[in-house]
């Protein structure tokens, strides 16, 4: 199964209010714990509000570069009819009844590196624990069809171009060679091909939906100035609810914020955010609910402040199908040996980072030019090609 399948699902999410999308030294950070919670006064919404974005701001453009890698140990849940389609498309077929419920367990580690003012990302990613795939009903473990697996691969992103290196497999899974493609980079995107997965950008990481926490909570701010801190939408109540919490030295607040699901039957729910000093106002828990209490996603965060910035240590990500109720993903992503304002070398970012080989191809979509490398440098083919299309 490829990572893009498999991971696609993991970053996919409701949707609130604004259309946004759902979903050195450490010192450890605790969560959620002993809290009594207080009602806030509304009038008090604002300054909380923006304190805690101004706070979240600062940690978040404190960021210049960043580098790491994170453990993800994920499972994906297909019923029924995705089920079925999965199976017939991607999975081997052993003669046995098609599974009505399919689970796919994986553990990968992506290594990144990020260079904010530079506007670069690196990313190597690969295989390194448990990839199965079985029938939850009977517990049977099925097969992926021939050549059809995950792949080590390492990607650049700069400014202008995208790098994807490809490695060739044989039947066994012995990697024999390793393509480059260059492509330009669409403006604002993170890959330059649906089927790629995006380069990863550990920012999103202390993202919650999909936008910086203090973008968040400057359009609430704007919606309780226009509306009030409670309005009605089709008999929904919208409301905007504050609590707080002291536990020794620490404070937290408890943010709940109305909205409405996107794609699919529309639904009402509230994301419930708990946002602690102790992590520099970083949101450590976030629910997401409908009007009758049930629970679409529950994600955590666990911070640690490293040279002066409060940083993930580990996320986990548990959601339901917002129809039966059902698990339908869940994920932990664990970062290690993190650095932050290090200086980069440039050649991280440059093809000589790939892992290529002698003989290796290295093709310029952008050019229209074909090269060999050899012995660290990029050797023009013989005869170029047109319009290449790989």
């Amino acid at each position: 199964m490829k990572t893009t399948a498999f991971l696609t699902k993991m970053t996919c999410g409701l949707v609130v209010l604004f259309v946004f999308s759902f979903f050195g030294q450490t010192e450890a950070v605790s969560s959620e714990q002993g809290c009594q919670w207080t009602p806030v006064d509304q009038n008090s919404f604002p300054k909380i509000l923006t304190m805690i974005g101004n706070r979240v701001r600062e940690n978040y453009y404190k960021i210049s570069t960043w580098q790491g890698r994170v453990k993800i140990v994920a499972d994906v849940v297909d019923e029924g009819a995705i089920a079925e389609k999965m199976f017939r498309k991607r999975l081997r077929d052993d003669g046995q009844p098609i599974p009505n419920k399919i689970k796919e367990h994986q553990e990968l580690t992506r290594e990144f590196a990020l260079d904010i003012n530079k506007e670069l990302l690196y990313e190597s990613h690969y295989l390194d624990g448990r990839h199965e795939i079985i029938d939850v009903e009977t517990g049977r473990k099925l097969q992926l069809k021939e050549l059809v697996r995950l792949s080590p691969g390492k990607v650049i992103l700069t400014p202008d171009y995208h790098l994807d290196c490809m490695h060739n497999e044989n039947r066994d899974g012995v990697i024999v060679s390793r393509t480059v493609i260059k492509q330009a980079r669409p403006q604002g995107e993170l890959t330059c091909r649906i089927h790629l997965l995006p380069v990863y950008d550990p920012r999103e990481s202390l993202r919650v939906f999909g936008d910086p926490l203090g973008e968040t909570f400057a359009k609430y701010l704007a919606y309780i100035d226009k509306h009030g801190q409670s309005s009605t939408l089709a008999g929904y109540t919208m409301k905007v609810e504050v609590e707080e919490c002291n536990v020794g030295d620490v404070k937290k607040y408890k943010i709940v914020l109305p909205g409405v699901s996107s794609g699919g039957p529309k639904v009402y729910i509230s994301s419930t955010l708990v946002c602690s000093s102790e992590a520099g106002f970083n949101v450590v828990s976030c629910s997401t609910t409908d009007s009758n209490d049930r629970v679409f996603g529950h994600k955590t965060w666990d911070y640690g402040l490293i040279n002066g910035v409060y940083l993930p240590l580990q996320t986990t990500d548990v959601r339901f199908d917002y129809q039966t109720g059902n698990l339908d993903a869940q994920s932990t992503f664990t970062f290690i040996g993190q650095k932050v304002n290090h200086p980069i070398s440039d050649e991280v970012f440059t093809y000589k980072n790939l892992g290529l080989q002698n003989g290796d191809k290295f093709i310029d979509k952008i050019l229209n030019k074909e090269y060999t490398y050899q012995d660290g440098e990029l050797i023009p083919t013989s005869q170029n090609k047109s319009n290449l299309d790989i």
